[in-house]
């Protein structure tokens, strides 16, 4: 293993560990305050679960790519330099506050509605002041395209794509969490087996894999804590923002359309598997009927 794998690797641990011993904490915290699910709103939680997993998941996300920064992990960074990624991460972090600060007042309320969605292009714009943005695009078979002012409109379009499907992701317990980590897991693993020396976005989504992790590891210890309808968009759109600034300028296209067919698979697989959980009890009842049919026959 590479310098540069350990790197990634140690970062990965530190945010897994700060997520793993932050969750039982802010469990405990949304629980006294009572800042819980409504199971009358989220269909697949019967009983109340604690929200803000998704707080837990930023702050071990931040405080570790602040660890980064302090050890002069980027000083070698391709594409960016130091300062470029210091005023991204500045802009990354006050957009994620903002839209983590609009969730958990929905949260408190208890009232997820339809303004989180204009809090989500607010907070695309704010990308884009702070320099996340798309500027040339490659699509396979057409060429290079030079996006100018489009770069704007279609970084709005992808982030609201990209929060749209994790939220579809909210079928089960911790599985939007496990897909995140899943898919960035497969990032890191395939840009440190092709030697790209684009280490802040290996970092990034490191970062993302370790605190999903460290999150979705008490969903079997027992200490469940959930993002909820609101944390799940605040996710979407931190994984999206990494999606942006990790975009590779010669095959931009190929690797936007990577994280999205891998999350509409996982939706098609958990659709299929929860439809057949829902019409199994139906079909247990018809083949009864037919039985007592036959029977009486």
């Amino acid at each position: 293993m590479g310098s540069q794998a350990w790197t990634v690797f140690i970062l990965g641990l530190a945010a897994f560990a700060i997520a793993f011993c932050l969750t039982p904490l802010m469990r405990g915290f949304a629980i006294r305050k009572k800042i819980l699910s409504d199971p009358a709103k989220i269909k697949f939680y019967l009983t109340p679960r604690p929200l803000l997993g998704h707080v837990v998941l930023l702050t071990a996300f931040f405080v570790s790519l602040a660890v980064a920064f302090g050890l002069g992990v980027f000083k070698d960074e391709f594409y960016y330099s130091v300062a470029g990624l210091e005023r991204i991460s500045l802009g990354l972090f006050f957009t994620s506050l903002f839209l983590t600060i609009s969730s958990i007042y929905a949260d408190v309320r208890n009232d997820a509605s339809d303004l989180e969605w204009v809090y989500i292009i607010v907070g695309a714009l704010m990308l884009y002041f702070f320099g996340i943005r798309f500027i040339i695009l490659k699509i396979p078979f057409i060429g290079i395209l030079n996006l100018k002012y489009w770069g704007l409109p279609l970084l709005a379009l992808w982030v609201l794509l990209v929060v749209s499907i994790v939220e579809l992701l909210d079928f089960f317990e911790g599985l939007a969490g496990a897909v995140i980590a899943i898919v960035s897991l497969i990032f890191v693993g395939l840009h440190l087996a092709a030697g790209k020396n684009e280490l802040y976005a290996i970092v990034y989504f490191a970062l993302l894999f370790g605190a999903a992790v460290g999150i979705l590891l008490w969903q079997f210890l027992g200490r469940r804590i959930i993002y909820g309808k609101s944390g799940n968009k605040v996710v979407g759109f931190i994984f999206a923002a990494g999606t942006v600034i990790a975009h590779r300028k010669e095959d931009t296209g190929q690797f936007l359309l990577f994280p999205i067919a891998i999350l509409l698979f996982v939706i098609v697989v958990v659709n299929f598997l929860f439809l057949e959980q829902q019409l199994r009890p139906i079909s247990a009842k018809c083949r009864m009927n037919n039985q007592r049919q036959n029977e009486r026959a």
